[in-house]
C-alpha cells in the first residue's frame, strides 16, 4: 500500500520591520482545490494583526513542528 502524498504547507511570514509574526496554513482548507492559492514570493492578499500588508509566501511539505510560532490569521 502506497503512503499518501505528504501536504503541502503555506507559510505566510509579515514583512514589516520588527513585526517577525509568520503563520503556518492548510492552503486547501481555506482556497480550495489549487487554483486560487497565493504565488509563492511577495504577496499583498494577507493582513497581519500588526497592520502590515506585505508578506513573503512559501510552500513546504511535510508536518509542521509543535513549536511553530504561528502568531497571526
Amino acid at each position: 500500500m502506497r503512503e499518501p502524498p505528504p501536504r503541502r504547507w503555506l507559510h505566510v511570514r509579515c514583512l514589516r520591520p520588527y513585526c517577525g509574526r509568520e503563520a503556518l496554513i492548510d492552503p486547501a482548507a481555506r482556497f480550495g482545490a489549487g487554483a486560487g492559492w497565493p504565488a509563492a514570493g511577495l504577496s499583498r492578499r494577507f493582513v497581519c494583526r500588526c497592520g502590515g500588508r506585505a508578506a513573503h509566501v512559501s510552500y513546504g511539505d511535510g508536518k509542521p513542528k509543535p513549536d511553530n510560532p504561528c502568531g497571526w490569521l
